[in-house]
Formats: structure tokens, C-alpha cells, sequence
């Protein structure tokens, strides 16, 4: 039997990648990885593109190609500068 019910995750986005999604917050239909989850943003919001950023998932920073467990927080963390 198949599940109707599509998994999701949740985004998280800071400083200008925030501005450049639209909203610090999303609802991202569940992606395996974090390499096809970067290509899927950039894809999605071109802006991110000319921005670096990285990826942590459930608050610990990844490499490109760590996998993403099934129902996952990621953090799209551009850099800042703080004091």
C-alpha cells in the first residue's frame, strides 16, 4: 500500500538568503541530501546563486553531501559579521 502523504521538511533561512527566499521560514517537500538540497534552492530561488551559504541540518553544519534524515530542520546560513 502507498502512502498519499508527501513528506516534508523545514527551511530555515537567515540574513539575505531569508530576503531572497521571502521568508525565514518554509515548508520544502523532503530531499535525500544536502548537495541535491543546495541545487534545489538555487534552482528555486536563482538569487542564491551569487550568495555562499551553507547547509546544517537538525543545527549541525554539513558538508555538501551529508544525508538528510526524514523530517529534518535545515538551516540555510549565509555569512555575517557580528561585534
Amino acid at each position: 500500500m502507498e502512502s498519499s502523504k508527501t513528506e516534508t521538511m523545514e527551511i530555515i533561512a537567515f540574513g539575505v538568503a531569508a530576503r531572497i527566499i521571502g521568508a525565514p521560514r518554509i515548508s520544502w517537500p523532503y530531499i535525500r541530501d544536502t548537495a541535491e538540497l543546495r541545487a534545489a534552492l538555487i534552482h528555486r530561488y536563482p538569487g542564491l546563486r551569487n550568495v555562499p551559504f551553507i547547509l546544517a541540518v537538525n543545527r549541525d553544519v554539513s558538508p555538501d553531501e551529508q544525508t538528510i534524515p526524514p523530517g529534518a530542520t535545515v538551516a540555510v546560513l549565509p555569512p555575517y559579521s557580528g561585534g
